[in-house]
C-alpha cells in the first residue's frame, strides 16, 4: 500500500502466469469451463488502481506479462477481457495523466467506471486529499481516447453492446448508489443486483 510497494508488479506477474497456462475457451461460451477460462478484472475504491497498474505493467516488454473491437496483440493468444471499476480512487484524470499505458495494455475489452455523487469518500474526502474530486464521485474526466458515458440499468433491461464496446466506459450511478452512512457516504453501496447485472453484461459480451 506504499509508494514503495510492489503490490502492482506483483499483480502484474500473476495476470502473466493466469495468460500462460490458460487454453483457449473458446468453446462453449461460458466463463469457465474444461478448456479454459475467461479472465474479468473487477475492483472497488483503491483496489481499482491496483487493477490499472498492474494492467499497466502487463503492457510492458517482458513475455511473461499478459476484444471486442479492439484487436488482440498477435504475441499474446489471451488477453484481459474486461475491467469493471466500482467507485474508483483515482483523479478524474487518472486514465490521461497517470494510467497512460492502459490504452495498449492487453485489456481487449473495455475499461468500465462507475460513479455516485453520493460517494463522499471520493468526493468530499478525495477532493481533501487529492485536491480534486475522484472518478468514483464524478466519473472518468480525459482519457487516451474519447470516453463514453451511459446509466446503470436495471437487470431486466440488456446492455446493448454499441454501449460497452468503447475502451472506456463512464458509468452514472447516481440513482443507485445512493444508501450510506458516516464520512465514506455510498462509497461501498454498489453491492446490488444492478452490478451484477452490468458485470455480467460484461461477460456475456466479451467474446
Amino acid at each position: 500500500m506504499s509508494t514503495e510497494g510492489h503490490a502492482a508488479r506483483v499483480l502484474g506477474r500473476l495476470l502473466g502466469c493466469l495468460d500462460a497456462h490458460r487454453p483457449d475457451p473458446a468453446a462453449p461460451p461460458v466463463l469457465a469451463n474444461r478448456e479454459g477460462q475467461y479472465l474479468h478484472l473487477v475492483g472497488h475504491s483503491f483496489g481499482c488502481r491496483f487493477l490499472c497498474e498492474a494492467a499497466q505493467w502487463a503492457a510492458g516488454d517482458e513475455p511473461l506479462t499478459l476484444g471486442w473491437s479492439t484487436p488482440r496483440p498477435h504475441d499474446r493468444p489471451f488477453t484481459v477481457d474486461s475491467m469493471l471499476l466500482f467507485q474508483m480512487a483515482a483523479p478524474r484524470d487518472a486514465f490521461a495523466a497517470t494510467f497512460t499505458a492502459l490504452a495498449e495494455a492487453p485489456v481487449r475489452g473495455p475499461v468500465v467506471a462507475t460513479y455516485s455523487p453520493h460517494d463522499r469518500a471520493t468526493g468530499f474526502w478525495h477532493v481533501r486529499a487529492e485536491r480534486r474530486s475522484g472518478i468514483g464521485y464524478a466519473g472518468i474526466g480525459t482519457a487516451p481516447v474519447p470516453v463514453s458515458s451511459i446509466r446503470t440499468l436495471p437487470p431486466d433491461e440488456p446492455y446493448p453492446l454499441s454501449a460497452l464496446d468503447h475502451r472506456f466506459v463512464s458509468v452514472d450511478a447516481s440513482d443507485l448508489f445512493v444508501r450510506g452512512a458516516g464520512l465514506a457516504g455510498a462509497h461501498s453501496d454498489h453491492l446490488r443486483p444492478e452490478s451484477a447485472h452490468l458485470l455480467l453484461s460484461l461477460a456475456d459480451h466479451c467474446r
